[in-house]
């Protein structure tokens, strides 16, 4: 009995080697030809990323290859301690580091470093499916066997060091070196090498001009490696993290950075994969206008140098300067034509365009009448009182909207409260429709952030991106063809094998009679209502737009577009202070954003011809008398434009007794 149980393990150790050397002989012949010298897998060429006619927007990757001997041997100790410690001890792969890292994974539930040597993450390069697959991960071993039993340890550790992404477009530790420092790879002091060795673990959370205390914590931790490894005393460490690390200027960054760039590598990354994207070479296309972006960058950063003069004085030295975003949207194709993330990329490269989460104030009105278009019983000519207003949220709290200017108009058309930006009209109309159904209409416009149904939406109280509110726009300038916002048309491998390539199908969400009534009192608002101050600025394209404005002049916007092209702007402070101008008075959409997005439409419309919004056939031109909500067809004295269904304009027509002239 003893016997057969002892049999058991030994029959198990022999099928498992059996297995082994199957799957050792299969994948042999798989694994990618060896180079004859190893810095050519710390050549790949350069990713490139190109606008929508061809132009070259900017390059990822390329390298300046610097030999061992001109690497500083500080830095050399700092990434062999913080990424393979064993790095002299071990053939390729580190047995050792593969239990813990196992064994961690366990405990930490997956969340755990993983055990790949520095040999087998050179060996990677070879590998341009950078698939996470098994068999990927055993072929990677074997490279790395088969490369130290080729290569020396320097010949590794140079091409190492000479192929690793440090963030900020620097491949290698020369451009490393040079991009932080603006010093050479050999000059690097041991503090300096701590630090950007600990880069290449999360190159864009620990980038030391965003997030230097987080860059500060990993160097340290950099530092500690050092001083286990017996590269540094223990004591030392102190001393070393507490050296001032002297960052170069940015202004180098902007040749190879950009905010489209930056967005680019992050759709391409999620399309193709991210170590493709970084290391394979490969050729991004965009949707980006070169013209439109190089407009919309001036246009952004001296309307806000201008802004900036009339606001208030910052009142320390640890407030931000004041922020914005654009994006322009073609119509007809859902194409970002133009995004701009902040007043400046050297500056900033945070991406508020795409990333910030900002309270779009008025700016959001549209969606909730657009709600109350389709599903209440209303038309733009309906009237409602602006008084104030009490609605129970609960037994005990009721919400009490007041108006901008704090007065109120009584009877009104919806048409006027929309161009007038009326809160309590808003909020009479959240209360009819329920704000359940207008977090609905906002997805099926296009925003994606989540939303939460409270009747305070009414009045823009959520955040949402610059990028979402030009999709939403786009989609109601499409008379309700919702189309995703492109903004990578294609990937192909260095070879031109396409990768990926980005189709969009229109699909229509709304009835085009509805919303083209809601164009058509967007269009008062710019032709009489809050976002007339465009037409004072020179605009005088047909245009329909929105102002908005968040609570404590916290976010200003302006929104809108013509037939062809949409373009959101946004302006605020990044802490989120309240924007003031000297005079103390309030930074609005009219007064912040209305002007750059005014400045932006008019260069880039410049020699087109003035198209109107197509009318669906089922729209009747009319006139109301914005307060009493009487409709004629004829232009009266005090009335103004109103488009309705005509089946709307009849019956409104009748409720007054004649189709004639009304007195």
């Amino acid at each position: 009995m003893i016997r057969k149980l002892l049999a058991w393990p030994s029959i198990l150790v022999v099928i498992l080697l059996a297995v082994g050397a199957v799957v050792f002989l299969w994948l042999v012949p798989r694994i990618p030809r060896l180079p004859d010298d190893l810095r050519l897998l710390a050549s790949t060429p350069a990713t490139e990323i190109y606008a929508r006619g061809g132009d070259l927007l900017g390059t990822v990757g390329g390298r300046e290859y610097v030999s061992l001997d001109r690497i500083s041997p500080h830095f050399r100790n700092a990434i062999l301690a913080v990424e393979d410690k064993r790095f002299h001890h071990h053939r390729g792969v580190d047995h050792l580091a593969i239990i813990r890292a196992l064994s961690m994974n366990i405990i930490r539930l997956g969340d755990a470093p993983g055990g790949s040597t520095i040999t087998q993450q050179l060996a990677k390069n070879l590998f341009f499916t950078f698939d996470r697959s098994l068999k990927r991960k055993l072929m990677e071993a074997l490279a790395a066997m088969a490369i130290e039993d080729r290569f020396t340890k320097d010949e590794i550790i140079e091409s190492y060091c000479n192929l690793v992404y440090f963030g900020q477009y620097a491949y290698g530790v020369e451009r490393a070196a040079q991009t932080y420092f603006g010093k050479h790879a050999s000059d690097l002091g041991l503090h300096e090498a701590a630090l950007l060795a600990g880069l290449p673990n999360s190159p864009a959370r620990l980038n030391p001009f965003n997030n230097p205390d987080r860059a500060s914590a990993r160097q340290r931790m950099v530092l500690q490696q050092m001083a286990r490894a017996g590269m540094i005393r223990p004591e030392a460490v102190d001393s070393f993290a507490s050296c001032p690390v002297e960052l170069s200027g940015r202004s180098n960054l902007t040749r190879r950075g950009s905010y489209p760039v930056d967005y680019a590598l992050e759709i391409a990354g999620e399309a193709v994969g991210s170590d493709l994207v970084s290391y394979g070479g490969v050729r991004i296309t965009t949707t980006i206008d070169p013209f439109l972006q190089r407009t919309a960058e001036k246009v952004l950063s001296s309307g806000m140098e201008v802004l900036q003069e009339r606001l208030q004085p910052l009142r320390n030295p640890g407030e931000t300067r004041l922020e914005g975003a654009l994006v322009a949207i073609e119509v007809a194709s859902g194409q970002v034509v133009a995004l701009v993330g902040g007043r400046s990329y050297a500056e900033s490269p945070y991406n508020r365009a795409v990333r910030a989460l900002r309270a779009p104030g008025s700016a959001f009105k549209p969606v909730v009448y657009l709600t109350a278009l389709e599903e209440a019983d209303v038309t733009p000519a309906t009237v409602l009182e602006d008084r104030p207003v009490s609605i129970p949220i609960d037994r005990h709290r009721k919400w009490e909207p007041v108006n901008f200017d704090h007065r109120y108009r009584g009877p009104v058309t919806l048409k006027l409260g929309l161009t007038q930006s009326i809160n309590t009209i808003a909020a009479q109309l959240i209360e009819k429709v329920g704000p359940e159904r207008v977090v609905r209409t906002a997805q099926r416009l296009g925003i994606k952030s989540p939303l939460e149904p409270h009747l305070s939406l009414a009045l823009g109280s959520q955040g949402v991106t610059p990028l979402e509110m030009a999709a939403v726009f786009a989609t109601i300038a499409r008379e309700g063809v919702a189309l995703e916002p492109q903004f990578v048309r294609q990937v192909e491998d260095r070879g031109g094998e396409l990768l990926y390539e980005r189709l969009t199908a229109g699909e229509q969400r709304f009835a085009a009679e509805t919303v083209y009534q809601l164009i058509d009192m967007m269009i008062g608002v710019i032709d009489g209502g809050t976002g007339s101050v465009v037409r004072r600025l020179g605009f005088k394209g047909i245009a329909a737009g929105k102002t908005g404005t968040s609570s404590d002049f916290r976010d200003a916007w302006f929104v809108g577009g013509t037939p062809f092209l949409v373009t959101v702007v946004w302006i605020g402070y990044d802490d989120n202070r309240e924007m003031r101008l000297k005079s103390d008075a309030g930074v609005t959409g009219a007064t912040g954003a209305a002007p750059i997005w005014a400045d932006f439409m008019i260069r880039a419309t410049a020699g087109q011809l003035v198209r109107e919004f197509p009318r669906p056939t089922d729209i009747e031109c009319c006139y109301v008398e914005p307060n009493t909500g009487l409709v004629s067809r004829e232009l009266q004295p005090g009335y103004i434009p109103v488009a309705l269904k005509s089946e709307d304009a009849t019956r409104l027509l009748a409720e007054i007794g004649s189709d004639k002239v009304t007195e």
